[in-house]
């Protein structure tokens, strides 16, 4: 049952939430919005039509509109925001100290608000809060490498992890994980419509938050290889479903190095193709009409 609800008292009938509704299953027909019989199951459960609805009329899933963040509220200005793309960078020295739980898990939360296809919201947020449990972890990780290494488990291409454990062993530099006191590790079940990309970005949303809090980030793809591709029963050790695949790892924590300014990256890779459709399809239909100047554009 999703449990819509419109309160008739609020409701303007202004039948916006019937317009917006991704999958068209209101009912804009009748006098007040209602669900169409027998497409209630159809739902994507996005809460459109709650957060759509001008008076807070509609709710849905037991979700009260009173709780939500009116999109009035302050949000960064561009500016800001694009200061915070920029400066953002990896970190591959962090300090001993933890990040407090409570904004650990705060920032999962916000993470879980990225967008997923069809609003699956599969993803899953695998987290080691805390130094102690990442020391075992390296361990573990290390051990099972150098079991693989043994049985020849390890692909020519991937080699270069028995120098990582050379160094460990030798050393003690964990060229893995860094040192770092946290991991986050974002998965989805394989057989979702996106789970590689709905984690990626649920990802990307956890780190640039991360950053906006002063906390470093490095995307660690030596980790993915190891636990999906060399010893993947690391996996079940740590509470990721065999069905999910992994699609990014995440180390964070107090940076142990201040960058003063950010890179230059003046070198983006842009393609425009409203001139190649000009040509290619436009004046091959109608090779007389001009083309329409909203498309006009440059290479």
């Amino acid at each position: 049952m999703i449990n819509f609800i419109v309160d008739r008292e609020k409701c303007t009938q202004c039948k916006i939430c019937v317009s917006e509704c991704p999958i068209l299953i209101i009912n804009g027909k009748t006098a007040y919005p209602e669900i169409i019989e027998g497409k209630e199951e159809n739902c994507l459960k996005c809460q459109h039509c709650m957060a759509v609805c001008p008076e807070g009329a509609i709710s849905i899933l037991g979700k009260d509109p009173e709780n939500s963040i009116p999109t009035s509220s302050p949000i960064p200005e561009p500016e800001k925001l694009e200061n915070l793309l920029q400066i953002r960078r990896s970190i591959r020295r962090f300090e001993s100290t933890e990040i407090d739980k409570d904004l650990i898990y705060r920032m999962i939360q916000m993470a879980s608000y990225a967008p997923t296809a069809k609003n699956e919201n599969s993803v899953q947020f695998t987290v080691i809060d805390n130094r102690e449990e990442m020391s075992k972890l390296s361990q573990l990780t290390y051990d099972c490498i150098k079991k693989a290494h043994a049985e020849n488990k390890i692909p020519t291409s991937k080699l270069y992890l028995n120098k990582f454990l050379k160094v460990w062993k030798e050393k003690q530099i964990n060229i893995i994980f860094r040192n770092a006191p946290h991991m986050l590790i974002t998965s989805a079940p394989k057989n979702g419509t996106f789970p590689v990309v709905d984690s990626t970005i649920a990802t990307a949303y956890f780190e640039l938050l991360a950053n906006s809090y002063g906390i470093g980030t490095l995307w660690i793809g030596f980790a993915k290889f190891v636990f999906e591709d060399i010893v993947p029963e690391i996996k079940t050790k740590i509470g990721i479903p065999e069905n999910h695949e992994i699609a990014a790892v995440l180390l964070f924590g107090n940076p142990a190095v201040k960058f003063a300014r950010s890179i230059q990256n003046d070198n983006p890779k842009i393609k425009t193709v409203m001139n190649r459709l000009r040509s290619s399809i436009f004046q091959q239909d109608a090779p007389s009409r001009p083309f329409p100047a909203v498309f006009q554009a440059s290479e």
